[in-house]
């Protein structure tokens, strides 16, 4: 007997999403323990400077979140690529979906990751400040804060902190399609990568990946920052989309 149910792509797409919450619900835990020992690697401080003269000495000790939130980076692009692999791909097959409602699901996964992610990293900063207080070395301890607009400063920090993760998780999501549209991809992309890493500088004064960095890190403009990232995590998706789509047809 054949089914009157029209199901529609929307429908799709949030039952495999909700199916990823919970089958996928692994990597969440990866990330606390990844977050846990940037935590303790950040107790070391980021920098540090002190003076003094005969009756008076100091030092001062730099910490901050900023370690929490590069492993918070390299998780999402590690769970990114990850999600690409056919053991994966294959799980969407248990419902009747088609290649776009895949992506879809898994860009909408994606997004939820990011966003624990950018959460999880800005609370970490609290963590680091909770456990520093307890230490005996210090006999004094002083953390930066913002009283003016705070909220705003907040706000702001969210933003620009899931807009990098966000960038991770497309750029992941993008390097593991090309690692499935071929195994040479593999060996390619490392590859290429370090020796740009390597020799990239010696090319031009200043890289590539410098260059990159600074299309997105020294942009002034809150505005002008969410729109690069904006298109550049949709043209990520797109083309990873787009690279799919063909390799279904090809085989």
């Amino acid at each position: 007997m054949m089914s009157l149910n029209k199901v529609t792509l929307e429908q799709v797409v949030k039952n495999q999403f909700n199916y990823k919450l919970g089958a996928y619900s692994g990597v969440f835990i990866s990330l606390i323990i990844l977050q846990l020992i940037a935590v303790l690697f950040s107790l070391n401080g980021v920098g540090m400077s002190g003076g003094g003269s005969e009756q008076i000495s100091y030092s001062l000790h730099y910490y901050s979140g900023n370690l929490v939130f590069i492993f918070t980076m390299l998780w999402v692009f590690i769970v990114s690529i990850i999600i690409t692999s056919k053991a994966y791909r294959n799980e969407d097959f248990s419902f009747v979906s088609n290649r776009l409602s895949s992506d879809l699901s898994n860009i909408l996964f994606m997004i939820f990751i990011s966003v624990i992610g950018t959460v999880t990293a800005l609370l970490s900063t609290f963590l680091i400040k909770v456990i520093l207080l307890f230490l005996p070395k210090f006999d004094m301890f002083y953390y930066s804060s913002i009283s003016m607009n705070m909220s705003n400063f907040v706000f702001l920090g969210i933003v620009i902190a899931f807009c990098y993760i966000l960038i991770g998780a497309a750029a992941g999501y993008f390097v593991g399609t090309l690692v499935r549209l071929s195994s040479l991809f593999k060996i390619m992309v490392p590859v290429v990568f370090v020796g740009y890493l390597i020799f990239g500088g010696m090319i031009s004064e200043v890289s590539g990946l410098a260059t990159v960095v600074q299309f997105f890190y020294l942009e002034s403009s809150l505005i002008t920052f969410v729109l690069k990232t904006t298109c550049t995590v949709m043209a990520l998706f797109a083309s990873s989309v787009a690279i799919f789509n063909r390799m279904e047809v090809r085989q």
